[in-house]
């Protein structure tokens, strides 16, 4: 029974370790993909993809929609109080399914911070256009944010659904 316990719990710590990879492989293929836009597309150029999406290389010195614009201390400190916040956060999870959900947001928003600090700005590329409706235009790290965002959410109504 003892060792049974033992390798159950050696199994969780090698769960968290790739876990935790996946916040750098993350980080990595956002870094690639800003590169490859710095790269090859220009400042306000647009590269058609298709009717639906497009690629336009900008620069977003603010948070959400240019939020705190040039503010870089401020966001500095909030950046790293809300990555150590979601750090504790993942540390006190029992629930290792919603696990997954807390390193994408971190790694959407450690991806964002290294540009602001490699930069002094963060680049933002997607054009996302359906119909006549335009989206804020985004990049990789603001996806895995999202869909972490999603997931958490998804988690808790069911939680509060199953009270």
């Amino acid at each position: 029974m003892e060792k049974n316990v033992y390798l159950f719990k050696i199994l969780i710590k090698k769960i968290k370790y790739l876990l935790n990879f996946y916040i750098i492989l993350l980080i990595i293929i956002d870094f690639l993909s800003k590169t490859l836009i710095i790269k090859n597309i220009k400042l306000y150029e647009c590269f058609y993809i298709n009717n639906y999406i497009n690629f336009i290389y900008i620069r977003n010195y603010g948070i959400i929609l240019e939020f705190l614009k040039n503010k870089k201390i401020i966001i500095y400190f909030f950046t790293v109080i809300i990555i150590l916040i979601l750090f504790y956060i993942k540390h006190l999870l029992k629930n290792k399914n919603i696990y997954l959900s807390y390193n994408l947001i971190i790694s959407g928003i450690l991806g964002n911070l290294i540009d602001r600090i490699y930069h002094g700005f963060v680049i933002d590329f997607i054009n996302l256009h359906i119909f006549n409706y335009q989206f804020p235009i985004f990049n990789f790290a603001d996806i895995l944010i999202f869909i972490g965002f999603i997931f958490i959410l998804k988690n808790n109504i069911f939680f509060i659904y199953n009270l």
